[in-house]
């Protein structure tokens, strides 16, 4: 059978977050909704079932608040949950040795075209002001900095290097012949974002 719509989105998200090997969407109840990557469905599912389970009852202590996310780092394996719109999960399972630093870009990516395929409202960013992202393709020239982006690609000129991202990543201010500016970022992985504030992306589209 054909990848779902649902599976394919899962898989996206595995691309971008190195050491995942599989992914889980799930309901309130902890029931798999649809699920993407390698392993054992059944270990899949069961896993997935019990990290949307830990979110219920970390919700239901009340002392947290509304918990987002649940990791949890196992000698063999670990485990990343995050709460979507209307009661579903995503759950992410991740290799020995995986980073244990998930990306909010990735999942912020994957949440959006979860949304948007499932008619969910779209979550706002988090603090006031912050862009959101959408994965891009970069074309790096000899320095490791972004010459082309976007696909069909366009040329950029990059005005500076952005300042205060984890040691792993790297990020840069550029400008379109067309005059529009925009950030991008590599993540671990290179893997690389574009800021979405204003529409700056669609100057690529």
């Amino acid at each position: 059978m054909d990848a779902s719509a649902f599976a394919v989105i899962l898989g996206e998200l595995i691309s971008r977050l190195p050491g995942a090997y599989a992914c889980s969407l799930v309901d309130g109840s902890g029931e798999t909704v649809d699920y993407a990557g390698l392993g054992d469905p059944f270990d899949v599912k069961v896993a997935a079932a019990h990290a949307r389970i830990l979110l219920n009852q970390v919700e239901e202590l009340g002392a947290l608040g509304a918990p987002r996310w649940i990791v949890i780092r196992g000698a063999a394996r670990s485990i990343i949950a995050r709460k979507l719109p209307e009661g579903y999960a995503i759950v992410v399972l991740l290799r020995r040795r995986a980073g244990f630093t998930a990306s909010e870009r990735a999942f912020a990516t994957c949440a959006a075209a979860l949304a948007r395929e499932a008619g969910w409202p779209l979550e706002a960013p988090e603090r006031g002001g912050e862009a959101a992202w959408i994965p891009v393709d970069v074309e790096i020239d000899q320095r490791g900095r972004p010459a082309f982006i976007g696909a069909p690609p366009v040329r950029v000129e990059v005005l500076g290097s952005v300042m205060g991202l984890p040691r792993r990543e790297r990020g840069y201010r550029v400008r379109t012949a067309a005059g529009t500016e925009l950030t991008v970022v590599r993540e671990a992985g290179n893997c690389w974002y574009a800021d979405d504030r204003h529409d700056a992306y669609d100057a690529l589209r």
